[in-house]
């Protein structure tokens, strides 16, 4: 995850695993990539995070990066 990005931004960090994006639940990281992409247009998603032992939610929000 590159420092200056709306991702690292919202607390995203090498890792992590992207359980839902915007309460879709994902199955692997092609399916991740492929909702990114149809998302691409949106100033904010909404990912459900595994990381450290537990899940937690995370709003990425693009225009918080400048």
């Amino acid at each position: 995850v590159e420092q200056n990005t709306a991702a690292y931004a919202a607390g995203l960090r090498e890792g992590d695993v992207i359980e839902e994006v915007n309460r879709q639940p994902l199955t692997d990281a092609e399916q991740a990539v492929a909702l990114s992409e149809k998302l691409k247009d949106e100033k904010s998603i909404l990912l459900r995070i595994w990381s450290k032992g537990g899940s937690h939610y995370l709003v990425v929000d693009e225009s918080k990066v400048g």
